[in-house]
């Protein structure tokens, strides 16, 4: 008993420690930077559960996971203000609107396609449309919600990782200039809608870290209750979709949105539940259905942009906000500002900054919601 309960400690504080000791090396190490924490975190995690010496529980893992993730969700949902997004031009909201459209319909079509060979492919499609319209974020709560093997999460990250690079590659390079010949170019003034995003707001106070939990606490605990009442089978999506709709909702008090370092707080989590799967990660599972999982992703990832991009072309959007709407959905928001510095057009970083912080707030939903369809 005593040694179980030692190795739980020591799991937990592993897991903890690692995107601690992460963070601190990012600035000191070109590896790091490179390969990105989320990586170096997956993989510490998965030679922590696969090494023959030390057996960790897959249970203690799990229960990490859950409520790093439950807990994570509303502090990155505190900064979004969907309200402003909203009165944004035009195009940008009717852009955005469109590549939730495009992953939608091209991950159903992908589950149809690729669905007999898979046995998760319903929720991979759900999967994919949290992450291909929020972030990484709402991949792991859109699984956590559908009860998906750690091993199929972990390999489906992996493909995105790969597949979103070679189409950062195209949005850096080439889709500007493709584009420009197909859509007018994007109106400019004097006015920059550049703002503080409040993504690198700095180090919070203990005071705000303190009220930041406690809100993200009850929202946890309020959502737990109301999953309660139903039945064991729906009661983690149940809890995944409350926890985001308090979150929104608690978004739209400015107090709330003026909480520093919530996103700091819950990319940290984040890393946290990245150690706590790669912990429940097999090695021989992992690779065993790796090529159509792969080419899953392809397909989606790629079908859902060049849908996105036609319908855009078609109702004759902008350039610069085709290309800034696809990057949020895609990406999420950190790498809005590097394709505006690419673009030379510092005035739709705010539009891009929203766009995506809005997808971290309705890619629970559209990632469940097809999941469940499909299934």
């Amino acid at each position: 008993m005593a040694e179980s309960v030692f190795l739980a400690v020591l799991q937990i504080a592993i897991a903890i420690g690692v995107p601690v000791l992460t963070l601190w090396l990012e600035p000191k190490s070109k590896v790091i930077r490179f390969l990105s924490p989320v990586v170096i975190c997956y993989v510490v995690g998965m030679l922590f559960g696969n090494q023959p010496w030390v057996h960790f529980s897959n249970q203690v893992s799990l229960i990490t996971s859950d409520v790093t993730v439950a807990m994570a969700i509303p502090l990155l949902l505190f900064s979004v203000d969907i309200i402003a997004w909203m009165r944004l031009a035009k195009n940008t909201v009717l852009s955005f609107f469109l590549c939730m459209v495009s992953v939608m319909v091209v991950g159903a079509i992908a589950h149809f396609i690729f669905g007999p060979k898979l046995d998760e492919s319903a929720e991979i499609a759900g999967m994919l449309a949290g992450v291909y319209t929020g972030g990484t974020p709402n991949m792991a709560a859109v699984a956590t919600a559908l009860n998906v093997k750690s091993e199929t999460f972990i390999l489906l990250n992996a493909a995105d990782m790969v597949a979103s690079f070679g189409y950062l590659l195209f949005i850096l390079t080439v889709a500007g200039r493709l584009l420009s010949k197909l859509v007018p170019p994007t109106p400019r003034d004097d006015q920059s809608e550049e703002k503080d995003d409040g993504l690198h707001s700095g180090i919070p106070a203990m005071k705000v870290i303190m009220y930041s939990l406690l809100l993200t606490g009850a929202i946890v605990g309020v959502a737990v209750a109301m999953a309660s009442l139903f039945s064991e089978s729906v009661a983690q999506a149940v809890a995944i979709l409350v926890i985001t709709s308090l979150a929104i909702v608690a978004s739209t008090l400015r107090r709330v949105r003026a909480l520093k370092g919530t996103h700091e707080m819950g990319q940290f989590l984040l890393l946290v539940f990245c150690v706590a799967m790669g912990f429940t990660t097999n090695f021989g599972e992992l690779f065993s259905s790796t090529m159509t999982t792969f080419l899953f992703v392809l397909f989606v990832l790629f079908g859902s942009v060049l849908l996105h991009f036609s319908l855009a072309v078609a109702m004759r959007i902008d350039r610069d906000t085709i290309i800034i709407t696809s990057t949020a959905a895609i990406f999420g928001p950190h790498m809005v500002g590097p394709v505006a510095l690419s673009l030379k057009n510092k005035q739709i970083l705010f539009s891009g900054l929203a766009s995506g912080l809005v997808g971290y707030a309705v890619g629970n939903y559209l990632g469940v919601a097809l999941a469940w369809i499909l299934g």
